[in-house]
């Protein structure tokens, strides 16, 4: 008989990249994270997401030709700070999700959907280099040009999990990610890099009656970004990621991750407190996870911070 361990190591690793597929403002490649904005502003963010291709396994586990579309719908709420002097932003975000899944496990045809909402998300970021906490009024005349900030996510585990079956929307653990990030702006041109990691506490429930435990995920991004007159901007980004090796009760699969990925993102003004967002992300090189296309409109609502 088979044992069913290779093949919870490898779905795992899989699904791990997928939850992580759900977050509040599209995907982890987006430029911009850093900017500075006045001191009491608000932004109310709503996006629509799309991702679909194909879920990558171990060659030694019986599963192929293996798809998936993931759709999600997130709401998001974005709040600037005054943090000891310097600029912040604090994050809320619930994603609602549903997608399809479907290949052949043994030779045998199979599929599964899913709906309902994902975990919720929490960030704050702050510029402790290059960008003071300023009201409206003292932006028009203020010009930074080089920025270095941190930020600090928090994945809570509030979405749809079932530990009877191996595919859930919600991951059933807490998530914490720290980032360090600079940008450097030389006129209408940003040059951005980003370092961050995904900690990961352990799931002490998943399929099967184990304790899942992922050791932590290393990432690296940097992007261009040019900022027409109009308000218009562009902005081209690469990323990469190493690590997330997953165990189950102790025991390590072959669950090393090692993907490279690019971004394109257009923002445009509809109007004086308006804005809308297309971010595309396609997958240069994937082992084990989700090998998708990703593609996300996001359209912005601004107020306050006139003081």
């Amino acid at each position: 008989m088979r044992s069913t361990a290779p093949i919870r190591h490898a779905l795992l690793s899989a699904l791990v990249v997928l939850t992580l597929a759900v977050p509040s403002r599209g995907q982890d490649l987006e430029p911009r994270s850093f900017s500075q904005a006045p001191v009491g502003m608000n932004f109310g963010v709503l996006t629509y997401g799309h991702a679909g291709g194909e879920v990558l396994f171990d060659q030694a586990v019986p599963i192929t030709e293996a798809q998936g579309r993931l759709n999600n719908l997130a709401v998001a709420y974005v709040r600037t700070l005054d943090f000891f002097g310097a600029s912040a932003k604090a994050v809320v975000a619930l994603p609602y999700a549903w997608g399809h899944w479907h290949g052949f496990l043994d030779g045998s045809y199979a599929d599964v959907t899913r709906s309902g909402f994902s975990d919720l998300r929490l960030q704050l970021a702050v510029n402790f280099i290059g960008a003071p906490a300023i009201r409206m009024s003292e932006m028009k005349s203020y010009r930074n040009r080089t920025v270095v900030g941190a930020s600090l996510q928090a994945v809570v585990p509030t979405g749809q999990y079932d530990p009877e079956k191996l595919i859930n929307l919600g991951a059933n653990r807490w998530a914490f990610r720290p980032r360090l990030g600079m940008s450097h702006r030389t006129g209408r041109l940003s040059l951005e890099a980003i370092a961050s990691v995904w900690l990961f506490a352990d799931n002490p429930d998943f399929y099967g009656g184990v304790r899942l435990h992922q050791d932590p995920l290393w990432s690296l991004q940097g992007h261009a970004v040019y900022q027409f007159p109009s308000g218009v901007w562009f902005g081209l980004g690469a990323g990469l990621s190493r690590g997330g090796k997953n165990s189950s009760n102790g025991v390590y699969g072959d669950s090393y991750k090692k993907n490279t990925r690019w971004a394109g993102i257009l923002s445009y003004p509809l109007a004086r407190r308006y804005s809308v967002k297309l971010l595309y992300i396609n997958g240069i090189k994937t082992r084990l996870g989700s090998d998708f296309d990703q593609l996300s409109v996001s359209l912005q609502a601004r107020w306050g911070g006139e003081r």
